[in-house]
């Protein structure tokens, strides 16, 4: 990993642990990356008809009451990924998804390629304006080459709030051209309260994937 890349991803986290603070309803701080995108739903009508990459999640940050979720926070994305999984195969079916299993299929048949599917640095490019940067981008068009995807959609990062009795969760997503490497979409959803992790996950991953919007 590079210097730069490397840096752009210690800034990152540390702005996302500040987006964890406090702050007035309905007001996201400007160092807050989450909060900063637009309240939007998958478009899943843009996608219908075409195969596209589900990238594995960048991140999973916690708000001051969830604080005790940390030591789960590997089981926790790994979750994430699954329930955004799920949710897509099961309310998105006008899209052909290129998981992560069809992902390390793929890689398992080009051993020659170095690209491990499950360790993309994703979650930087919750930063990134109009173009997905290198190294990432190679391994993106590399990973639509091999399983014929036509976009790439990126959880950037997951955020899990409320308070220990109300889990709340928010997926942070964009999708990328993968042909051209261009962010062509990009918004936040957060799910209802749920009584576990996993729970406020599932709720989250389903608001993303309402249906066909127009």
């Amino acid at each position: 990993m590079s210097r730069k890349l490397r840096n752009t991803m210690l800034l990152l986290g540390a702005l996302l642990v500040c987006a964890c603070g406090p702050r007035r309803a309905g007001q996201a701080p400007p160092e807050d990356p989450i909060g900063a995108l637009p309240v939007a739903p998958l478009p899943v009508g843009s996608l219908a008809g075409s195969s596209a990459l589900v990238l594995v999640a960048g991140t999973v940050v916690f708000g001051d009451s969830t604080q005790g979720l940390l030591p789960r926070r590997l089981a926790l994305l790994e979750a994430a990924n699954a329930q955004l999984d799920t949710a897509l195969r099961a309310g998105a079916r006008e899209v052909t998804w290129q998981g992560l299993a069809e992902q390390r299929r793929v890689m398992r048949r080009n051993p020659a390629l170095r690209t491990d599917p499950d360790r993309l640095p994703t979650s930087y490019l919750i930063a990134a304006h109009e173009q997905v940067p290198e190294p990432l981008w190679t391994d993106i068009r590399m990973l639509a080459a091999l399983t014929g995807a036509r976009y790439a959609v990126v959880p950037v990062a997951v955020r899990i709030g409320g308070t220990p009795a109300a889990l709340t969760a928010t997926y942070a997503m964009i999708a990328v051209d993968a042909r051209t490497g261009r962010i062509v979409w990009r918004g936040r959803m957060e799910g209802r309260p749920a009584g576990t992790p996993e729970a406020a996950l599932a709720h989250a991953a389903a608001a993303l994937v309402p249906g066909p919007i127009p």
